[in-house]
């Protein structure tokens, strides 16, 4: 909703149709609700600001009328200047409130995103979806002001679904690289001084240092931050998203890349005894339920024995 209709509809200044229709955008999701609510709250608390000068808007409207009437006669005034001069002042004063009486409030949109033992979604402001797989940190700054999007994967994995917005860029800090977007889908994880990024649609770009490197979907991006390499490949399944669908998919994969994300997913110690397992493709979708569970799917698919020990489980 654009916010010029919102500042119309609390200052009453809305037709019959338009207070309908606002009310009925308010009511649809509460996304909408939460937009408008903090449309109003900066509305409520720029009435506290005390300018030097009092500001009339009725004087305002006046002077302008004034001026407009030395203009050539084709000019024709609407309704619409008087609003337009109200949610001038409007923006000043709610400036002026957000910049100098809550300077911690100058990001209007703050959140700090923390998952430990399992993974955590929230829904931004903006409509972008953010999920943290376990053991990850993320911070999400929106500036009304500036109008950007700005959020820093703090450590671990997260897969981003970002809303759409051209003129408000969607931009990822994971260590020294940024990935900037518009509108897609895609995962960064930071590991040590590892970062990996993968993108599931949409177009990505990633700046580190002075390397700059577009994605499209299907780009896994590998940034060591130790020795300063980018290395370019492919993923052929969705394994890497395990903890967003809550669901293992694999597409012609091979065992040993199975086994790898089944440790990370259940903090195990899978072990392949037989190097000629290794490769063996698999191309299946299995729930992340239990580990039992998808070591005898593992094990009724290859014929597979599964030995249990204390710290370590041995696939021959």
């Amino acid at each position: 909703m654009d916010e010029s209709k919102l500042i119309k509809y609390i200052i009453e200044e809305t037709d019959q149709y338009e207070h309908q229709e606002i009310q009925q955008w308010i009511q649809a999701h509460p996304d909408h609700r939460k937009q408008y609510e903090r449309i109003h709250y900066i509305w409520e608390k720029s009435q506290h600001v005390r300018p030097n000068r009092c500001i009339s808007t009725d004087e305002a409207w006046d002077s302008f009328q004034k001026r407009i009437a030395h203009q050539p006669k084709e000019v024709t005034l609407v309704p619409w200047y008087k609003v337009a001069a109200i949610a001038s002042i409007f923006l000043v004063a709610a400036f002026a409130y957000v910049r100098f009486l809550e300077p911690d409030n100058f990001l209007l949109s703050n959140l700090h995103l923390a998952a430990d033992q399992k993974p955590v979604t929230d829904t931004l402001f903006d409509g972008s979806i953010i999920t943290l797989n376990k053991s990850s940190q993320l911070s999400f700054n929106q500036s009304v002001i500036k109008g950007s999007r700005n959020a820093e994967l703090i450590q671990g994995e997260a897969f981003f679904q970002v809303a759409r917005n051209e003129k408000k860029p969607f931009q990822v800090q994971v260590g020294e690289a940024m990935v900037t977007v518009l509108g897609t889908k895609f995962n960064i994880k930071k590991q040590d001084e590892q970062i990996e990024v993968i993108l599931q649609s949409g177009s990505v770009q990633v700046n580190y240092r002075e390397e700059v490197r577009i994605l499209k979907p299907g780009d896994r991006l590998l940034i060591n931050q130790v020795k300063g390499l980018l290395t370019s490949s492919t993923v052929e399944d969705n394994l890497y998203g395990y903890y967003v669908g809550n669901y293992f998919e694999a597409h012609e994969t091979p065992l040993w890349r199975v086994i790898e994300v089944l440790n990370e997913a259940y903090g195990a110690n899978i072990v392949l005894m037989n190097e000629r397992l290794r490769n063996l493709p698999l191309t299946t979708t299995f729930r992340n339920d239990s580990l039992e569970n998808n070591l005898e799917v593992l094990k009724a698919t290859f014929g597979l024995t599964v030995i249990r020990k204390p710290d370590q489980i041995i696939i021959k």
